[in-house]
């Protein structure tokens, strides 16, 4: 399977963040950048496992292809092996979710 550049994600994963939230805590944001996601790896109690990327890399459904999310200032939340994916699969552009962490917390 090869992909250009980018794969859009489903709009029900983006209504999963959205709907029946009066606060807008999640706001979706299409075809960002892949170098514009910055990551910080003490953030993240567990480390990326090659082999769940690569299991991911070898069943890719794009059904199951769902946004990461980051926050404000695009520092990844939630996704790393998402995003290493995007990676693999030589994508320039990821769809992500911004978190707004002021409101969650």
């Amino acid at each position: 399977m090869r992909y250009r550049d980018y794969i859009p994600v489903e709009k029900h994963w983006f209504d999963m963040f959205t709907r029946n939230f009066k606060e807008k805590y999640w706001t979706p944001e299409i075809k960002v950048p892949i170098t514009k996601i910055k990551i910080d790896k003490s953030s993240y109690p567990n480390e990326l496992c090659k082999a769940d990327v690569l299991y991911m890399l070898l069943n890719f459904e794009k059904d199951a292809w769902m946004p990461i999310t980051v926050d404000k200032q695009y520092f990844l939340l939630d996704g790393q092996h998402r995003m290493e994916l995007a990676r693999e699969l030589g994508l320039n552009y990821i769809d992500v979710v911004i978190q707004d962490t002021d409101l969650i917390e």
